[in-house]
């Protein structure tokens, strides 16, 4: 009915809500069928992972997102033209059908977040800041063992380079021991224990086999 005195306004608006329009109802079939789809795989206890996978790497997905991009660009031109129009007599409504759906669009979206929040809050709320490495004091570094390296030293073992380096072991450079046996160029290793004091190998704790050997000490008197 107004199409055509809708015209005589100085922005295209009936033609930006005619393409959004077009644009929202290209993606509601893909979006619907992706709907089904997890209802369906929830209902039987399905892998829902899966599920997602398959159907975001499909044909229809991809044009789905790339539609999306577009319908994004669209709606921020349209924003635009809205702040530049001025109120048009031949057609008075299209301003205020236009201002109407950029707020249900921008109102869909603060749903959409409000939901995804209230519906994943223990993801959130559960997950606790990864302890920080401990470094150990000097006095504890210094009362690791120390040795000069020679195949005799090692007792058999294989290690022939320091791991936190990764250079050779020398003859005669100076190592050090940690209680779980393995050994390291002395300057690299105490740079590491005074960041976080476990073996870069084992990962064991280096205050832990004296915790462990008095609590067997005590075990057997």
């Amino acid at each position: 009915m107004y199409w055509t005195p809708c015209g005589l306004c100085n922005r295209p608006l009936r033609y930006w809500i005619l393409v959004h329009c077009v644009l929202q109802l290209l993606q509601a079939p893909v979006r619907l069928v992706f709907f089904l789809r997890l209802y369906h795989v929830q209902r039987l206890n399905g892998n829902i992972q899966e599920c997602v996978r398959q159907l975001t790497h499909s044909a229809a997905w991809r044009t789905s997102k790339v539609v999306s991009i577009v319908t994004y660009g669209w709606f921020i031109l349209g924003v635009v033209w809205l702040l530049n129009s001025t109120y048009c007599r031949p057609c008075p409504g299209l301003y205020r059908l236009s201002l109407a759906v950029i707020f249900a669009a921008v109102a869909r979206l603060l749903m959409t977040l409000i939901v995804f929040y209230h519906s994943f809050p223990p993801r959130f709320q559960g997950q606790q800041a990864a302890a920080k490495p401990r470094g150990a004091s000097q006095e504890l570094i210094d009362s690791m063992e120390l040795i000069e390296y020679s195949p005799e030293t090692l007792h058999g073992a294989q290690e022939t380079s320091c791991a936190v380096c990764l250079s050779e072991f020398e003859w005669d450079s100076v190592l050090r021991r940690l209680p779980c046996g393995h050994c390291f160029h002395r300057g690299c290793i105490d740079k590491w224990l005074k960041r976080n004091k476990v073996c870069p190998l084992c990962l064991q704790d280096i205050e832990a086999p004296k915790e462990s050997s008095r609590f067997s000490k005590e075990k057997t008197s």
